[in-house]
């Protein structure tokens, strides 16, 4: 199922993390070197923002204790081992309006 998020691309500035929820869906959403990702919001070890984390080196970190997600995959980083994978989203930008969607 695929979920309109609300925002267009030319919403986002590159590297800054934004909050967006769409319909069941809590997500952290960024613009990293031309490519937007959107992972679960939530971090996996304290429930921590990830909508207000930051990216360092293709990595959001969390803003409560810096467990480290790639934007990728949602994977958790092996150098930050209390934290666990959280979910990556497919996105999809619309070429005509800029509408941006995540497949659920």
């Amino acid at each position: 199922m695929e979920h309109k998020l609300g925002i267009k691309i030319n919403d986002l500035e590159d590297d800054l993390v934004v909050s967006v929820s769409a319909n069941n869906l809590s997500l952290a959403v960024v613009k990293h070197e031309g490519k937007i990702y959107a992972l679960d919001s939530k971090c996996t070890h304290e429930g921590g923002p990830l909508g207000e984390g930051h990216i360092d080196n293709g990595e959001l970190i969390c803003p409560w204790h810096s467990g480290a997600f790639s934007l990728e995959s949602g994977a958790a980083d092996e150098n930050t081992p209390w934290v666990t994978d959280v979910k990556s989203y497919r996105v999809r930008v619309d070429a005509t309006t800029g509408d941006i969607y995540v497949e659920e």
